[in-house]
């Protein structure tokens, strides 16, 4: 028991020993496995080896005695003797007396003869010595052997002939061996032949000799015929599994081929057998030995037996030598926990999961690196914000510091910077910034902005030159940039600042636009370089997005002379937006974008500014002589334009509203025709009551012609003049019969009918039911 329990407070090292006791476990019965497998694959070898010898040895035993028997019944054939009872009609008394006498004594001569026989077809007469001579056992089966000689097609010649006359299962009378006296195969009926008669013993005999086997009651050598019936066996017992045994033998071999061949398998049962068969090629004949798998593998399970005796004293001697071994390894996994402080709570568990020593020294290992992990990467926040700080100071505000103070704080903070210059400040802007900002979060800014620091910095530093990012503002970055012991070259600047616009781009899908400072030698003038620089990249508006810009590249623009607005494209502007020709709006706007795309900064805004206020007096023009004033909403068209980031971007605005304006400028429905429809439709609901009124009547009151009124009006509503006025009487109607409780007539008569099959029939259309039909549903439900 106490045993048990420092076991349980001790989980690893139960852990241990249960893993070693199992390796050993495994490893014994794989081996034993292994071991068992391989004994039995060579005993199966070693027995099929030898059934094939076996078979060797039959096929020359059985081939040698064919032979002996040929050349016997040869010798009987061709005896002087003997051949008068074959070919001779009627020969004398004497003469048959000595030939049969020749016969007998040629039979007497051989231990292994049945009997012989002689068909004399001259004389259809037969001469028989031994067993089927007269009065003998076998003397009945005579009749049934002629009839066979006698048959139309010949027996096989000079080949064993398995005949069973007495009809025994697995059983053979003897085996004949025929000679008939002519080579036709057609047999005439009266042709005389020689039939030697062999006995079966001596077949029986040779395979008894044979089948030396360890269960002689389940195992044996069987003789079968060319059908795969058995013909004679060692051990006078049936053959196994025999339907299914012909039916493999068949697949197996094809007649008339000699072959030695091996199968195992339970052939349909539950005992599994191996079967050797030999198939002779005179004969057509199969010898076949069948013995059990366990006979042949009997004293490989009694070694199977031995062999788990062993392994169970192995396991008995490995479950203490693993935990021998398991104490002497827990002891240094001992001495860390004592020394960690970590103690089992009761139960034996460490912790409320059921943990083991190591998983509890793990937990608390885990715990130890969170904690400085924590404490690292809050180190280094404070770090970068320092640095961060310290570097934008630089930037803004770099001659409040002084030559020590510059050169402490980039040892301090570990500022990849050259104190002794030069320096070049490179402004980077994302593009379409507002539009950034609406599909991103402040974190996801902050990431792709840690990106682009990344990426810039990785780019720069492996060439000569020494380079720091610094967020300065939320829609910008700046990179200083520094060289030791050489200039900060624009020209060599440029393919890596393209570099790093192509990656982010790649990455991230991000327009930046660079704007390049002029070199400075000294520290202190790098706040002065970084002014200019914000300057410069004002021009994004005339250069473009995604575009690296200098001094240089500016500097025609920066040499402008004094702004001046082009006063005729203005006026032709302003008069082809109050002629709505969208042509000459175009026309006219064109040059002005261009103009201003060589003036400074501050002129291009006062010329886009100067825009909008022409925009906005030729549509206030406009709506001076309009009943209805132009739907566009010009209210916001500063901040619009002061959106935009490039003079294209500008130019495109202005000429979607010029085609606005002219769109509602042209058409139909718009200004005067809509005060028009908005006319018509008054009249119509002042006075749809009468009777009278009609698209004549309302053209009246208008002063303008009926066709155009009813045209316009189809036009605009897309309905008829008179379709409409039926509608607002048809709806009053409708309105009556719900609230009012006066007649049909009454209302009818308040909406302008006269005729009460009109109304009938117009409010039937349009609702479906008449208007006594309309009432009462109204009034049930």
């Amino acid at each position: 028991m106490r045993m048990w329990q420092a076991y349980r407070s001790r989980r690893y090292l139960l852990r241990i020993t249960v893993v070693m006791t199992f390796l050993l476990i495994t490893v014994l019965a794989a081996a034993s496995l292994a071991l068992q497998y391989n004994a039995e694959r060579n005993a199966i070898r070693m027995q099929q080896e030898a059934n094939r010898k076996l078979m060797g040895q039959i096929r020359i035993n059985l081939g040698y005695l064919s032979g002996v028997f040929n050349n016997l019944a040869i010798s009987f054939y061709m005896d002087p003797n003997i051949v008068p009872l074959l070919n001779l009609r009627s020969p004398d008394e004497m003469l048959m007396i000595r030939s049969m006498n020749s016969l007998k004594q040629a039979y007497l001569s051989s231990s292994f003869l049945h009997s012989i026989l002689i068909y004399n077809g001259f004389d259809d007469r037969t001469y028989e010595v031994g067993k089927l001579g007269l009065n003998k056992s076998d003397s009945a089966m005579n009749g049934q052997l002629l009839l066979l000689l006698k048959n139309g097609e010949q027996l096989p010649r000079m080949r064993l002939i398995p005949m069973n006359f007495s009809g025994k299962a697995q059983s053979v009378d003897f085996f004949s061996l025929v000679m008939y006296q002519n080579f036709n195969t057609v047999n005439t009926g009266n042709e005389s032949a020689l039939v030697v008669n062999i006995k079966p013993e001596w077949l029986e005999e040779n395979l008894r000799s044979f089948s030396d086997f360890a269960r002689p009651d389940q195992s044996g050598l069987y003789i079968l015929d060319e059908h795969g019936d058995v013909l004679l066996s060692s051990n006078q017992q049936p053959l196994p599994r025999q339907s299914e045994m012909k039916r493999v033998l068949m697949a197996k071999t094809a007649a008339g081929t000699e072959a030695i061949g091996t199968y195992s398998g339970k052939l349909g049962g539950d005992t599994e057998f191996i079967v050797t068969y030999l198939n002779m090629k005179d004969t057509n004949w199969k010898i076949v030995s069948v013995q059990p798998y366990e006979a042949v593998l009997g004293h490989i399970r009694e070694m199977r037996d031995t062999f788990i005796s062993v392994i169970i004293g192995i396991l008995l001697l490995a479950l203490g030598l693993s935990a021998i071994v398991a104490h002497k390894l827990y002891k240094p996994i001992e001495r860390m926990i004592g020394a960690i402080g970590i103690k089992p709570e009761e139960g034996g568990s460490y912790g409320s999961a059921r943990k083991d020593e190591l998983s509890a020294v793990a937990g608390v290992f885990s715990l130890m690196v969170q904690e400085l992990r924590r404490a690292s990467t809050e180190q280094d926040k404070q770090r970068h914000i320092i640095k961060s700080y310290y570097l934008r100071t630089l930037i803004s505000n770099s001659t409040s510091w002084s030559a020590t103070e510059f050169e402490e704080n980039i040892k301090l903070n570990g500022l990849q910077i050259d104190p002794s210059g030069p320096f070049r400040l490179i402004l980077i802007k994302v593009d379409d910034y507002l539009e950034f900002v609406r599909r991103t979060n402040h974190t996801e800014r902050q990431l792709f902005y840690f990106a682009i620091s990344n990426i810039a910095e990785e780019i720069m530093r492996p060439s000569k030159y020494l380079c720091e990012m610094a967020e300065m503002r939320s829609d910008q970055l700046a990179l200083l940039i520094s060289s030791a012991g050489g200039d900060v070259d624009e020209v060599e600047l440029e393919p890596l600042l393209q570099n790093i616009q192509e990656v982010i781009y790649s990455f991230y899908k991000l327009s930046l636009t660079l704007t390049v400072s002029e070199p400075c030698d000294s520290y202190k003038k790098i706040t002065e370089q970084y002014t200019a620089a914000i300057q410069y990249s004002s021009y994004r508006l005339v250069i473009g997005p995604q575009a690296i810009i200098t001094k240089k590249r500016i500097n025609r623009i920066l040499r402008h002379p004094e702004y001046r607005f082009p006063e005729e494209a203005e006026k032709k502007l302003g008069e082809s937006l109050r002629a709505n020709n969208l042509p000459a709006m175009q026309s006219a706007l064109a040059p002005i974008i261009s103009y201003l795309s060589h003036c400074q900064y501050d002129h291009i805004l006062q010329g886009i500014l100067n825009l909008v206020d022409i925009f906005k007096l030729a549509v206030k023009d406009i709506n001076k002589n309009r009943i209805v004033p132009l739907d566009v909403d010009l209210s916001s068209l500063n901040h619009q334009v002061m959106e935009k980031e490039t003079l294209t971007d500008v130019g495109r605005l202005f000429d979607q509203l010029c085609e606005e304006i002219h769109h509602k400028l042209d058409q139909p429905g718009n200004g005067r025709n809509k005060a028009l429809m908005d006319a018509i439709k008054e009249i119509i609901e002042d006075n749809y009551k009468q009777p009278s009124l009609s698209l004549q009547g309302i053209a009246s009151m208008l002063n303008m012609t009926p066709a155009y009124i009813g045209r316009m009006f189809k036009l605009s509503e897309y309905a008829s003049v008179s379709e409409y006025l039926n509608t607002v009487r048809l709806q009053h109607a409708q309105a009556y019969l719900e609230m009012k409780n006066i007649s049909i007539k009454q209302i009818m008569e308040h909406v302008g009918y006269v005729n009460e099959s009109t109304f009938f029939k117009l409010f039937k259309k349009s609702f479906g039911v008449t208007p006594k039909e309309y009432r009462l549903k109204k009034k049930l439900e």
